[in-house]
Order: structure tokens, then C-alpha cells, then sequence
């Protein structure tokens, strides 16, 4: 028996009260721009932030925090005169969560989706933590789509642990515990994606897709991509042992080490300047 059409989905905080508190943490317009995309396996919140002459961007969060991670890279990039897109990954934020599996081809699936709903033909990519393995996988899946240059930040994607952290003592980002709590009280969908990610995610396995990623070439002189690899010293989610294995199945990549940095790199005052200044700087 097939699946059914539409495929059902757990609302997104977009069906919560503008007042309630889990909205005042992370609002709907936190970025300019905003608005959604209806897709195939539901709705979903996006922004576009800076010029629409700039180079184009995408960034791409992690497994429990949603766009608001970008709380502060987006608008630097953005005065920096890039095109920025941000989105909520499916089941997390405003986006809604569908009832299927939270796996690599389902996190490309959106992104390719999402680029063709805004009429972005290429962009370079960004992933951060379960991001970087979204971007790996979307890059070795969808070249085509790729400008030149992909940034994997904490980035999950080869760790070969298995079984889900205790949510009651990991946290990837502390100073959003509160979100991530109301989240899972609030949203129906949200835990099982969760579980869902870490069980059948892209924060392992991929090794063929860095390998791809590794090979792929794009535009007319076809020329292999460019790669950067950011990571903190002090990272107690994805260990910095994890930037060094991407290094090693992608030979070419340039590595940004941030030192005494955690998992919290790109939003902790003092390091997420570090990330953005070398985001700006690879990204030109």
C-alpha cells in the first residue's frame, strides 16, 4: 500500500500564539524577509537576508536548534553584501515535521526544493553540526546545484557512535535549552524527529558522500570545489577529532581551528566573530 498524499505532518511553531513564550525566544521575524514554502513533505520557514546582487549563501543548522542559530553570522554576512538564506530544517522551528524518516535524502530533498521555490540556481553552502552532514550530502547529490564553495562547521556527518546522547545532559547549544525544552513540549513533531535524526540522520555514514564531495567539480573550467573546515578545540558534542576525518576524505579542504571553542562556536561571543570573518573571507 502506498504511501498517502499528502504525506501527514506535526504542526510548527508558525500554529503556536505570536505570544507564547517558545515565539518571544525565537519570533518568526527574527531575520527580514520571511516567509514559506509549501513542499511536498510540508511547509517551510525561510529568510532571505542581504542584496540580491550578493554571492549567494545558504546556511544550514543543526540537529536540535533551528534558524536562530544563525542569530548572528546571517546578519554579518549579510552586511558583508551576501545573499543569505536561512531556513528551518524540517520538524524543528517553523518548519513542519512530516511523518517519515529524518534522513539525509529527506534534509536534500528540502534544500533542493527550497532553492528552486526562491529561484536560486546555484549558491555556496554552509552547514553547521547535522548541517555539515546535510551539505555533504546535498553536495555529493545535487553538484549541480553548488557554486564553487561548501564550509562544514562542528560538522557531523562521519561519527561513528551510535544511540542518541540523554537529552537531559547534552545540550548542543546551552543558551538555547529553553527553546529546545519548549520544542519538545510544545511540538507534537519535534521529538521524533529528533530521535528520528539521531537514529537515521545525517550525523553518520556519509563517507561516501565527503568522498564525492572530495571530487566534485563545477563550472566551465571544472574545477574541484573549495572546502573549509571549521571546528572548536574545546567541542564536547562533535570533537574536534571529527574535523580532522573530514580533512582526511577531503584532501583539499582548508581547516580554521577555533581554539578553546565549543559546540556553541558559531553564536558564543568571541568565537562566532572568528567564524564569521572567516566566513566572509573564504566565501568571496
Amino acid at each position: 500500500m502506498g504511501r498517502k498524499f499528502p504525506i501527514p505532518v506535526d504542526l510548527s511553531m508558525e500554529a503556536l500564539p505570536p505570544t507564547s513564550r517558545i515565539r518571544q525566544i525565537y519570533p518568526a521575524d527574527l531575520f527580514p524577509n520571511g516567509d514559506y514554502a509549501n513542499l511536498p513533505h510540508g511547509r517551510v520557514r525561510y529568510w532571505i537576508l542581504g542584496p540580491a546582487e550578493g554571492t549567494k549563501v545558504v546556511l544550514i543548522h543543526g540537529i536540535s536548534t533551528p534558524g536562530i542559530t544563525w542569530k548572528e553570522i546571517a546578519p554579518y554576512l549579510a552586511e558583508h553584501g551576501f545573499r543569505v538564506l536561512v531556513y528551518d530544517l524540517y520538524g524543528k522551528g517553523y518548519s513542519q515535521a512530516p511523518h517519515t524518516t529524518f534522513d539525509a535524502t529527506l534534509f536534500t530533498v528540502q534544500l533542493a526544493l527550497l532553492l528552486q521555490y526562491i529561484h536560486w540556481d546555484t549558491a555556496h553552502v554552509v552547514g553547521f553540526s547535522m548541517g555539515g552532514g546535510v551539505a555533504a550530502a546535498f553536495t555529493a547529490s545535487m553538484p549541480h546545484l553548488i557554486a564553487g564553495k561548501v564550509v562544514f562547521i562542528s560538522s557531523a556527518g562521519l561519527i561513528e557512535r551510535h544511540g542518541a546522547p540523554n537529552p537531559s545532559v547534552r545540550v548542543p547549544i546551552p543558551v538555547y535549552k529553553e527553546l529546545r525544552d519548549l520544542q519538545t513540549s510544545e511540538l507534537p513533531g519535534y521529538g521524533r524527529s529528533l530521535q528520528s535524526c539521531f537514529k537515521d540522520g545525517p550525523i553518520r555514514g556519509l563517507e561516501a558522500a565527503f568522498d564525492k564531495v572530495a571530487e566534485v567539480t563545477v563550472g566551465h573550467t571544472q574545477q574541484k570545489l573549495q572546502i573549509l573546515i571549521i571546528h572548536g578545540t574545546e567541542d564536547d558534542i562533535v570533537a574536534y577529532e571529527e574535523a580532522n576525518k573530514i580533512k582526511g576524505r577531503v584532501p583539499q579542504a582548508e581547516v580554521v581551528t577555533v581554539e578553546g571553542a565549543a559546540h556553541d562556536v558559531v553564536m558564543r561571543d568571541g568565537h562566532w566573530q572568528i567564524v564569521a570573518e572567516s566566513l566572509a573571507r573564504f566565501l568571496q
